[in-house]
């Protein structure tokens, strides 16, 4: 992970905490709509969605984390990264039962705030470049329902062929983050192979991480 340290680009706080910075109302659907995206490459909140740890809601708990979150950006005077941090930390213990141990928290409140507060000086490129990444990928995987063997199964070749795609792409979004100054949220690669190891050991991400520790009491229903 990048040391923690406060970095001023482009006039933007990169790392470390920041005052409020007002959004334009114009600008709020593409923050709401960044702040979405992030959510959907968190990878320790898509397992417990995924996997239900959060119970039957799970899904319904990640939208309403969302929502409580893109709140806090509106209703906040500061906009402390630690103090999300500790929001995003709690709220995957209390409603997922998952102990996170591989600094997403962190990692998430950093992108967050990162990101609004380019929304709020008028740069939408990295929830553009977002945008074109989730495009990317759903194009991708409709390509390689479509391309099967006649017997249901993919080709070697298309295997391998995916593979690569894949590969790459965790790459690029991996040089388009450092870009930024933050860490790559992508759950590609990690989100198969994680239902297999439940019960053989931590999860791993495509960066090296250990992603989560599922805890052994229950969360709220």
């Amino acid at each position: 992970m990048a040391a923690q340290g406060i970095v001023l680009r482009n006039n933007i706080l990169v790392g470390g905490g920041s005052r409020r910075v007002e959004l334009p109302a114009q600008h709020r659907p593409i923050f709401e709509e960044g702040a979405a995206l992030i959510f959907m490459r968190w990878t320790a909140l898509q397992l417990g969605v995924q996997n239900e740890w959060g119970g039957s809601r799970s899904a319904e708990k990640a939208q309403e984390l969302l929502h409580d979150v893109i709140n806090w950006f509106y209703n906040t005077k500061d906009h402390e990264m630690f103090d999300l941090q500790e929001l995003l930390d709690e709220a995957l213990q209390v409603d997922f039962t998952i102990q996170a141990e591989d600094d997403s928290p962190y990692q998430v409140a950093r992108l967050l705030v990162n990101m609004h507060n380019q929304v709020a000086a008028g740069d939408f490129s990295y929830v553009n470049e977002m945008k074109s990444q989730a495009a990317a990928a759903a194009s991708s995987q409709a390509a390689a329902a479509s391309q099967r063997a006649p017997n249901g199964l993919p080709d070697a070749d298309e295997s391998s062929s995916d593979e690569d795609d894949a590969e790459e792409g965790s790459q690029g979004s991996a040089e388009a983050m450092d870009a930024e100054g933050g860490e790559d949220m992508d759950m590609d690669g990690g989100m198969g192979a994680a239902q297999q190891q439940q019960q053989q050991g931590p999860v791993i991400d495509a960066d090296g991480f250990q992603v989560v520790q599922r805890k052994t009491r229950g969360g709220r229903r």
